[in-house]
């Protein structure tokens, strides 16, 4: 992905009851560093993979988004981490204030020491969840109770698209943001 901050693109709004009724919510795409900071505050994610015969598998993380990526801690034999390994299409989503936010990405299992260490300080930072590096993996005191418990692989998910839609109807415009690199 490139260091510079894609250019949002309005989404029309056509069709029976889908203008929104003040200027701000028809014409005024969201700017990328608005959506990067609600990205940061942490909160409910899903993230939805592919299993191995094309279907769709959706599950709730924790994502922590650092430096323009989101990390995701997931146990090994998770169905989530299993796919992430055959096919790393992947979509995390979430409710941030008046936005739905949607980001589609390409997941990459982190395994150096200093990948593994920026993961652990963007869990810690967003969450307050500390972590340390063994083997290659997350490590930690405690997970979540449905996570099959540390020690965790951790995937780098890297932006290829993103949406945000008003929760409202009203807030923002639907936009869209294009990621190359």
């Amino acid at each position: 992905m490139t260091s510079e901050s894609p250019a949002g693109e309005a989404m029309s709004r056509e069709g029976k009851g889908t203008a929104a009724e003040s200027e701000q919510g028809n014409s005024r795409p969201v700017p990328w560093a608005d959506v990067q900071a609600r990205l940061a505050q942490g909160g409910w994610y899903w993230l939805a993979t592919v299993r191995p015969d094309g279907a769709p598998h959706v599950m709730p993380v924790f994502a922590a988004w650092s430096e323009s990526v989101f990390y995701v801690a997931s146990k090994d034999t998770a169905r989530k981490s299993r796919n992430l390994a055959a096919d790393g299409r992947c979509v995390v989503s979430s409710d941030k204030d008046d936005v739905h936010l949607v980001v589609e990405g390409e997941a990459r299992q982190v395994t150096d020491q200093a990948g593994l260490q920026r993961a652990s300080g963007a869990f810690d930072t967003v969450y307050g969840w500390p972590t340390v590096v063994v083997a290659g993996k997350l490590d930690s005191e405690y997970g979540a109770p449905t996570s099959g418990g540390p020690p965790y692989d951790v995937y780098k998910i890297t932006p290829t698209k993103a949406f945000a839609f008003p929760t409202d109807g009203e807030s923002i415009t639907p936009t869209r943001w294009r990621f190359t690199g």
